[in-house]
């Protein structure tokens, strides 16, 4: 097979209303050079058109661009040799999103779905010498309102309710963290493929027997041209490279092939074991000749979803076990990570992911109003051995089940799934994101009803609960297959069953945050707390006369409904007013920090062992955003990790102490995710806000493997104004962490100093003749800190690295300014 990559010589233009297409075509005027894969906002910038809409307020001025039409035109000679072949195709990748293609002036395919790739015959059409190549994107927020008008207005959360009838990603609508972009063009690649015969569709499924000690594997091929009298070679190579399966088939459009694998290398998530991965080679061939070949890399585990009943509990469970381990997943939701998304490349890929792995992630949720992620992005969380819970692209909409619609979402899927399944990190397929909640919002939810039943009032059933299923099914039984996120059955969001949103905390009743532990779930799939971004971030988009708390550029920069209001409600309950920027910055970063702390120590409370597995995972709301803004982000657009980050961290550490505070009475426990019983001591160290000792206990520590263990309770003397230490120790080292604070922290009378700060070239020793409460450390330029955010107490010496440091250090703390 022969690919000539069409990515030159691109030009685009706003479609004119006034002239015809082919008078359009035809102009010499309007036209400005385009990049391909990308999008009409980046060429636009790029030319001086339109201002970076990242910038202040500009995302106002640039909203024209998704209301026009677009024209894209290249002209490209063919290769001989491509020529020669007696099949050649053209493949469009992506095209975002109402599109048509014309070769030499003859339509060749169209699209209305961002998410499905194309192919067209085109042999006959092309020309030696010069072609040219035609594409009009058609404005999908106009087409999305005309199917509106012939179906009927549906309800939506976030952004213009007609996106719901377009396969696009919703977030370019706007979203509660996300700018209104709505972005056009050609976001993945656009080539001519030249063959004889060619591999269409790679399949391969396994599953390992439950005593791990072999895999059953089965590949599907799919084949297209000139088959007789070739053959497949199928060749599989373990993570060493060594042949662990090959044969020679006879080639046809269609072929079945089964083996098994004897005592496989396994795929484990990370901190379980090593990520060992296979690669599987098929090549077509005839004779000695290689007429078209396909290699991918996959990976073999045992994966089950755990629905078990709970010990003295309602409900069942929901927890993930990988090759019979049982595993607590923490980790975030992923967003896109740009409103741009070919600005996100591999290495930003990585940049990202790393973030993920080394914040002790577990998991990441992909969420259902973005894209099908890149390729890159799960071949490197299948090396990084980060889970990913994958959503279907549907979010916090009553989407339609008209039968064209219902015929574009089954080629989705099934584009999707035949794309993504060979990645191992890929645990669950899921439905949608709050469907079912939004249907619930407005009574539109029957359970007790079928589907087809439901047409009418929650036509999206159709989708969640018979197209998916069903694709899911037919191309990957191998993965469990969940309607939504949140779902229960019945009650979307019942604590007792299934994955669960926890808004109650930010959004419903603005519960304290301090009651996240209160609000129970078997999977916690979304919980967040906002805070503003790094100084460094405000200073790139907001211009210096906007750099105040509640200024309207920064207001601007926060998409969240009442989202500057509900942030002030978290900072009046918790700490005195900030003054100034660097102090808002500060104080939402603590409370972020402190939020989300509570949540996930108390949820790893409730994984208690077999049998006892009250709640199995935690995942924030959200690890990244797509542009700098205020939002639920624990890493800023610039990849700039905000207070929450390291915090978390420590939390997701694989054995933590945790703690309950209430009056004098401190109930303590110990987390342990590993496979290994866990011994040690935990030292209980009180302390006045001064710095005097008032008591220090100890006691022996024994946890579980894959559970947690009470440790029983501690008075706190004084509780109004002692801080309490919690140091674990085993051999002679600290293995975690925690201090627990009188709360609310505004009403704390905080002495000033008491830190001292040792520079040894990106060494540095921190000690502290005080409680002090989050002390952040800043520095200019990129700073790759080993620890941050940190509670630090008399007599416990931490020590930091500071990868990249060269300037001089900034140090902040509760009370060292406003407080």
């Amino acid at each position: 097979m022969i690919a000539q990559v069409l990515s030159d010589n691109w030009q685009l233009r706003q479609r004119s209303p006034r002239a015809t297409l082919e008078e359009d075509l035809a102009s010499h005027k309007g036209w400005i050079p385009a990049t391909v894969p990308g999008y009409v906002h980046q060429d636009l910038m790029r030319e001086g058109v339109i201002p970076d809409p990242f910038v202040g307020l500009a995302e106002l001025e640039v909203q024209w661009v998704g209301d026009a039409d677009w024209l894209y035109r290249c002209t490209f000679e063919v290769d001989d040799e491509l020529l020669r072949m007696p099949y050649v195709d053209l493949c469009c990748d992506g095209l975002d999103t109402f599109a048509t293609v014309w070769l030499n002036g003859q339509e060749v395919l169209h699209s209305d779905n961002q998410f499905v790739p194309h192919r067209a015959a085109v042999r006959e059409i092309l020309r030696e010498g010069s072609n040219e190549l035609w594409i009009l994107f058609e404005s999908p927020l106009r087409a999305g309102r005309r199917l509106q008008e012939q179906h009927g207005e549906m309800r939506a959360w976030n952004g213009d309710p007609s996106r719901v009838y377009v396969r696009k990603a919703g977030y370019h609508y706007g979203w509660d963290w996300g700018p209104t972009l709505l972005a056009i063009g050609p976001w993945r690649e656009i080539r001519l493929e030249g063959y004889s015969a060619r591999i269409d569709t790679v399949r391969i499924l396994h599953e390992v027997a439950p005593d791990l000690s072999s895999a059953a594997v089965r590949l599907y091929l799919g084949l297209e041209g000139d088959l007789e009298g070739r053959e497949v070679l199928v060749r599989l190579l373990d993570p060493e490279g060594h042949p662990a399966h090959t044969d020679l088939i006879v080639a046809r459009n269609h072929i079945e092939h089964e083996f098994d694998l004897q005592f496989p290398h396994l795929w484990w998530p990370r901190g379980h074991g090593p990520q060992q991965l296979y690669t599987l080679q098929v090549s077509v061939r005839e004779g000695e000749a290689t007429l078209a070949s396909r290699t991918l890399r996959t990976g073999f585990r045992r994966l089950r979803l755990l629905q078990e009943p709970v010990k003295g509990e309602e409900g069942s469970s929901f927890t993930f076990e990988i090759n019979n381990v049982p595993l607590f997943c923490g980790g975030y939701n992923w967003i896109p990570a740009d409103s741009f998304t070919t600005r996100v490349d591999r290495r930003r890929y990585e940049r990202w992911l790393r973030l993920a792995a080394e914040g002790n992630a577990t998991m990441l949720r992909v969420w259902g109003g973005g894209i099908y992620e890149a390729d890159a992005f799960y071949e490197l969380c299948d090396e990084l051995g980060l889970l990913v819970w994958q959503d279907f692209m549907f979010a916090c909409g009553m989407y339609p089940a008209h039968e064209e619609f219902l015929q574009s979402v089954r080629r989705e899927a099934e584009s999707a799934i035949t794309r993504l399944h060979v990645h191992p990190s890929i645990v669950i397929w899921c439905g949608n994101n709050e469907d079912y909640q939004v249907a619930q919002s407005i009574g539109a939810y029957d359970p007790d009803i079928s589907p087809e039943e439901a047409r009418d009032t929650f036509p999206g059933r159709m989708i969640y609960e018979r197209v998916l299923p069903e694709v899911c099914a037919r191309l990957d039984p191998s993965r469990p297959y969940w309607p939504g996120s949140p779902y229960a059955g019945a009650d979307p969001n019942d604590p007792t069953q299934g994955d669960r949103h926890v808004w109650e905390v930010w959004h419903g009743q603005l519960a304290p945050y301090q009651r996240y532990p209160s609000f129970r779930s078997r999977f916690v799939s979304e919980f967040g707390m906002q805070a503003l971004p790094s100084r460094r971030t405000i200073e790139a988009f907001a211009p210096p006369s906007e750099r105040y708390p509640e200024s309207r550029t920064l207001d601007h920069h926060n998409k969240a409904q009442d989202g500057p209001r509900r942030i002030a409600v978290y900072l009046s309950d918790n700490l005195r007013a900030p003054c100034g920027l660097a102090e808002a910055v500060y104080a939402t970063q603590l409370v972020q920090a402190e939020a989300l702390a509570a949540g996930i120590r108390g949820w790893r409370r409730e994984w208690r062992g077999r049998g006892r597995y009250g709640c199995s995972g935690a995942l924030v709301w959200q690890l990244n955003d797509c542009w700098p803004v205020t939002s639920w982000a624990v890493a800023d657009y610039y990849l700039r990790p905000k207070a929450a980050y390291y915090v978390v961290r420590r939390e997701l550490a694989p054995i933590t102490i945790g703690y309950s505070r209430e009056g004098s009475r401190l109930q303590l426990w110990c987390s342990n995710l590993t496979g290994e019983p866990f011994s040690g001591q935990l030292e209980v160290t009180q302390w006045s806000l001064q710095g005097e000792k008032i008591l220090q206990t100890s006691l022996e520590v024994n946890a579980p493997a894959y559970g947690s263990v009470e440790l029983g309770e501690a008075h706190v003397h004084a509780f109004r104004t002692t801080v309490v230490g919690l140091r674990l120790l085993a051999g002679g080292s600290v293995i975690a962490r925690a201090a627990s604070w009188p709360e609310p922290l505004k009403y704390l009378h905080l002495p000033k100093g008491g830190l001292d700060v040792a520079v040894d070239g990106q060494r540095l020793r921190l000690r502290a003749t005080r409680p002090l409460k989050g002390v952040l450390l800043e520095a200019e330029g990129d700073v790759t800190w080993s620890d941050n955010a940190l509670d630090l107490l008399p007599e416990d010496e931490q020590v930091v690295v500071a990868e990249g440091l060269e300037g001089e250090i900034q140090v902040r703390y509760l009370g060292d300014t406003w407080n």
